[in-house]
């Protein structure tokens, strides 16, 4: 390559270089930075609709208890159940005549219910299954229902049936207060429950389930009756049961929810009042009133609440925006025609759309996190995520906008460097020619020149004159003219010297490589024999089949001799595992894990030390009062497991490094101190762990070094995802059988690259 392209080629190099960083890190930094403030304000979003559901929730409880106490739902309560029991025997209605009112309350439920009933049912229902055959649910029914001149659903609107009983007078006196009350705080309905009968002997919508038994009624297995039959035999007044979302027969087979509590009339139990829970305040609280921009989410934001069945309880946004996209991306995803075609008649995704992302099963979990990954639409979002606190319900929040909208900005920034960048290497290619060429003419002529010099030509003339750095180069070549011959002739003299001096350095060369060869050896030696040291002070195979019948290890030191150890040992018929990483690997390495393992054995051994935290507390202290000087913070992390053989319970200790658990198929990760065993920023106490293990559950318990491996098709990171799916596709395999699949898995993505640290994967499944 010629000297003009080589310079012109070195300017464009330089100048594209310094763009090309320059634009990268501004482009990150800038990323950097949005994702920052994305996630703080999502973070915002999810605490304060967090606390307004939380509030919200508390206020019903403690709306529904303080109105429980008044004595006017008391006096409603007495009179209600009095006149519910006594309205046949008031009206004087025979069998004849009640099995007319019979046959209109069938008539009813069959025209009216049933049709509505099963267009949102799988199963079909039939009379049977809903209708109610007590005398005072068929009276009353006819009284409040059928002959309520209302429309469905407006059933409430009436105050009183003409039939001049107690219970009517009684409806007359409180209904209104109830209805006012239900209406001005957005509930679905209100129910008065005997307590004694589980009839419902007042509701103020008047759906089916009004006078209907839920002891012996047909609506005795609903959620309802669950809230009812968890405190109808409450002693203490402040009692108070919620039930999550279910599909609710009398309401069409919509979701409901209910909240109930007792109801006293001095000390002594006199019936239960429950609220049907509002889906509309949730609704308005969790979509701001469907003005999501106002409060940062954009125009692909949501915030949503999901149950422990993994589906919402709040409307999804697209829906409410966009049904013709949102039923769309429905199909796309590969969702039942069955759920679709229920979300369609209820136009409402509660109960209904799953939403089994990686956020929601980590905040089912218990946790509090901010990540990005895909939501139930397949689509990449940013998301802020913590479990609810409400009572006896095990929901979570999340809070959510699309990751292509939250990186909007960056994004165009991107495309404004690309084209700067672009426009400045035509102009940095430009500039770069035309100096090259300024440079490279009388370089050109001054080479011609010295070739002539060089192929012996001595009498060739060079021109000299220029002032610059080139006129310099040929002044030396017209004063290197006038020396060459002298220097042809003191070659030869001094190659005759060279000769001799090669001779007597090349056998110094020889001599220093055979000790070189020697020192190594005897390096390598020493460190196989450490190897066989620290193979000895490891848990013995024998010994962990003992101790673990089904189990295995997957131990890979980088340098022969390892950082990484496991090690196990029993006291007072509890046994103890570690598994953890010292600082640094090679010689380093395997004298911290000697002198880890040492503290270990001090801890359990002679200062019988049983709690796995508190062991930890004592390695920690002695590495930092032993080691940790002069800004030393040598030390290890890892997990160490305590099995109790007396009471067969399983419990840890762990920093840094998580235990994992396979059960039933899913893998669960569980919590690891963010602190060393060692000097660190923070030396609280370690904390101490309960593993709920049963019979079949597998245990896995690894250092760093397989997930920080690089190599595959790309030489990236393993990654710990990657290494936990591995586990679970190969679950049901024997335990030796994981370790082959470990170790093939490993050499495979490694390929021909270098280990680059110690590696220790451990196994147990549970007996």
């Amino acid at each position: 390559m010629k000297i003009g392209v080589k310079i012109a080629f070195a300017f464009f190099s330089i100048a594209s270089i310094s763009m090309l960083v320059i634009g990268f890190i501004s482009y990150n930094n800038a990323k950097d930075s949005l994702q920052k403030q994305s996630f703080e304000k999502l973070t915002a979003v999810r605490e304060t609709k967090a606390d307004q559901i939380q509030d919200y929730f508390q206020d019903i409880q403690d709306q529904l208890q303080t109105y429980a106490e008044t004595p006017m739902v008391t006096e409603a309560m007495r009179e209600f159940k009095a006149g519910f029991n006594s309205i046949q025997q008031e009206l004087k209605i025979d069998d004849a005549k009640l099995e007319e009112q019979r046959k209109k309350t069938d008539n009813y439920i069959e025209t009216e219910f049933l049709s509505r009933l099963n267009k949102n049912i799988d199963e079909k229902v039939t009379l049977n299954d809903e209708a109610s055959h007590s005398a005072p649910a068929i009276i009353l029914q006819n009284l409040y229902i059928i002959n309520n001149p209302n429309s469905v659903g407006e059933k409430q609107k009436m105050l009183v049936s003409t039939d001049g009983s107690s219970y009517s007078r009684t409806h007359e006196k409180f209904h209104d207060v109830f209805r006012n009350f239900i209406e001005k705080f957005g509930y679905y309905d209100l129910f008065l429950i005997d307590n004694l009968t589980g009839n419902v002997v007042y509701t103020v919508y008047k759906e089916v389930d009004f006078a209907s038994s839920l002891e012996n009624g047909h609506y005795k297995t609903t959620n309802l009756a669950d809230a009812f039959n968890a405190v109808k035999n409450a002693k203490d007044k402040n009692t108070l049961k919620i039930v999550d979302y279910l599909p609710y027969h009398p309401s069409y087979n919509a979701h409901a929810s209910f909240i109930a509590c007792p109801i006293f009339d001095g000390n002594v139990q006199v019936g239960v009042l429950a609220f049907q829970m509002p889906i509309d305040r949730i609704n308005d609280i969790m979509t701001s009133k469907q003005r999501w921009s106002s409060v940062g989410l954009g125009t692909t934001g949501e915030t949503y609440i999901i149950g422990e069945d993994y589906t919402l309880r709040n409307q999804s946004r697209f829906l409410i925006e966009d049904s013709v996209n949102y039923f769309k991306m429905l199909r796309d995803l590969k969702v039942s025609e069955k759920t679709i075609s229920k979300i369609k008649s209820f136009n409402s995704t509660i109960g209904l759309q799953e939403v089994k992302t990686e956020g929601t099963k980590a905040a089912l979990n218990d946790t509090s996190d901010t990540r990005i990954f895909n939501d139930y639409r397949g689509v990449s979002v940013l998301s802020a995520f913590k479990p609810l606190k409400i009572a006896n319900m095990h929901w979570v929040i999340l809070s959510e906008i699309d990751e292509a909208e939250a990186f909007a900005e960056v994004d165009t920034l991107r495309n404004r460097i690309i084209i700067a960048f672009l426009c400045l290497l035509i102009l940095v290619f430009a500039t770069s020619y035309f100096m090259s060429r300024q440079i490279t003419r009388p370089l050109k002529e001054l080479t011609v020149e010295a070739q002539e010099l060089g192929n012996g030509n001595l009498n060739v003339e060079i021109v000299t004159g220029r002032k610059d750095e080139i006129g310099v180069l040929a002044d030396s070549f017209k004063k290197m003219q006038g020396s060459i011959t002298k220097l042809i002739m003191d070659l030869r003299d001094i190659n005759h010297s060279l000769e001799e001096k090669v001779e007597e350095r090349t056998a110094e060369v020889v001599n220093q490589k055979n000790i070189i060869e020697e020192k190594q050896k005897e390096i390598v030696d020493s460190i196989l024999y450490a190897k066989r040291i620290q193979t000895a002070i490891l848990a013995h195979d024998l010994y962990l089949e003992k101790h673990l019948p089904e189990h295995f290890v997957l131990f890979k030191p980088k340098d022969h001799i390892s950082g990484d150890f496991y090690w196990a040992t029993k006291k007072d018929n509890r046994f103890y595992l570690a598994v953890c990483d010292s600082t640094g690997h090679g010689v380093p390495g395997a004298f911290m894990s000697l002198l880890n393992i040492a503290f270990l054995n001090e801890a359990i051994t002679e200062k019988g030390i049983v709690k796995p935290n508190e062991i930890l507390n004592h390695v920690r202290a002695r590495l930092i009062r032993n080691i940790s000087k002069e800004g030393n913070k040598d030390g290890m992390d890892g997990i160490l497991l305590c099995i109790d053989k007396n009471t067969n319970t399983y419990s840890y200790a762990a920093a840094h490094n998580c235990p994992v658990v396979l059960h039933n198929g899913e893998l669960i990760e569980y919590t690891a101190d963010k602190m060393p065993i060692g000097a660190g920023i923070r030396e609280d106490s370690f904390e101490h762990h309960d593993l709920p293990l049963v019979s079949g559950d597998i245990l896995y318990m690894y250092t760093d070094g397989y997930a920080d491996q690089f190599g595959g098709p790309k030489g990236k990171k393993f990654k710990y995802k990657q290494l936990n799916d591995l586990l679970i596709n190969h679950s049901n395999a024997s335990m030796s059988s994981q370790k082959t699949m470990l170790n093939a898995a490993f050499e495979e993505w490694r390929g021909k690259l270098e280990q680059i640290d110690d590696v220790c994967v451990f196994g147990i499944r549970i007996p």
